[in-house]
Parts: C-alpha cells; structure tokens; sequence
C-alpha cells in the first residue's frame, strides 16, 4: 500500500504560541524559544495526524513576530535561531507521521513582495516590527504581524493548492484570511486549518475551519 506525502505549512503567530506553551516565567528568552517551539511541534503533530491519519506530512514553519526593532534582531529572534539550531526536528511533532523541516522560514520575509523591496543586510522586507507604543515610551507593540500573515496565506492558498495551510493564532483578525484562502481552495485537495484555542463564536460559522488543539 502506497503511503500519500503531502507538503504543509504552519503561519505561526509566535506571541500567542509563547502565552499558549505557558513557559516559566523564571526562563531566558532561549528557553522560553525552546518551550514555544516544542508545544508548537506537539500541536501540530496532534492536529495533522487526527485530521488525516493516512497521509505523511513534510510540514514547513514560518513563524511571525515582532522580530527587528527598527534594523535590529530582537532578543526574541536571536532566541528562536538558538532554540532551532539546538532542537531535534525528527522528533519535534511527536507523531511519525508529522516530519517538521529543520528549516524554519520567518515571517518578515514575505512570499511575494516585491524584489526592490527587500532589505539585503537584514534579509527581509519588514524591518521595525517592534516599536514603542505612542501612548507609552517605555512598552514597545508589534506592528504589520496580523497583515503580513493574512497577506502570505491567502497569497500561498492560490498559489500551492495541493499544500495543506494551517494558521495558528487567537486573534479573530486572523479569521477573515482563513476564510478567503478556505474559498479559494473549494474542490482542491490542500485544507486550511485555524488551529486555536479561543472558543467558538455564535457570530462566526467556523465548524470544521477551526481546530481546538
């Protein structure tokens, strides 16, 4: 019996990864990557192995973040290249059918912005998606992390219809994207997923979209 290989992708918005894995709060940045990235993988592997048990997944992360603060890498990035470069990605699903690729794609380098747009000594179009807050100089806020998600998965739907796209986040401004890349795939065989904790909504229609891990 032939096993079927499918290749998927995992829009990882990693700040409500980092309040869903529940780190410690006595962690350093590194330790606090490395919970994050394990509960990701398990997650994960939980849900693509209960939503097809008979296909073989070659999955891709692409994590979103506040990652540079104006030109510079944050202490967040820095910890998640330690935490990827000591983790074990043949193990990191749990499930033997869930093979997570050591290589792990960022989201400030968008799918198909333009060439003129990017940056080449920090490799990415979106620099300075963490500044401080107008209101507040001494907190800092993400910014473009919502829409640089939304803007590769509904890019990505159109463009790989066979890959399985899976959006982990709890904000509801994530659902609209989810929604158009779910009607741009109608009677393709790549499935959108919304992996999230939230509970369900009687204002939102998402059964069989959203998937409580």
């Amino acid at each position: 019996m032939s096993i079927k290989i499918s290749k998927a992708i995992a829009f990882v918005d990693w700040n409500a990864q980092i309040h869903a894995a529940r780190p410690g709060r006595s962690l350093d940045d590194v330790r606090v990557a490395e919970a994050t990235l394990c509960h990701v993988g398990r997650t994960l592997g939980k849900v693509l192995s209960k939503q097809a048990p008979d296909i073989r997944f070659l999955l891709t992360l692409r994590l979103y973040h506040g990652w540079h603060r104006g030109y510079e890498r944050t202490d967040r990035r820095k910890a998640v290249i330690s935490a990827v470069a000591g983790a074990d990605f043949s193990a990191l699903s749990m499930k033997p059918s869930v093979n997570i690729r050591p290589i792990v794609e960022y989201g400030d380098n968008l799918y198909s912005a333009g060439f003129s747009r990017f940056h080449h000594h920090i490799e990415c179009h979106l620099p300075n998606t963490l500044r401080k807050r107008l209101d507040a100089a001494d907190e800092y806020e993400e910014k473009m992390i919502d829409t640089a998600i939304a803007s590769d998965f509904v890019d990505m739907a159109h463009r790989e219809p066979t890959t399985w796209l899976i959006l982990m986040g709890e904000d509801d401004d994530l659902v609209p994207p989810v929604m158009i890349a779910e009607g741009a795939r109608l009677g393709k065989p790549g499935k959108i997923l919304l992996i999230r904790k939230r509970p369900s909504t009687q204002f939102l229609k998402l059964e069989g979209l959203s998937v409580c891990p």
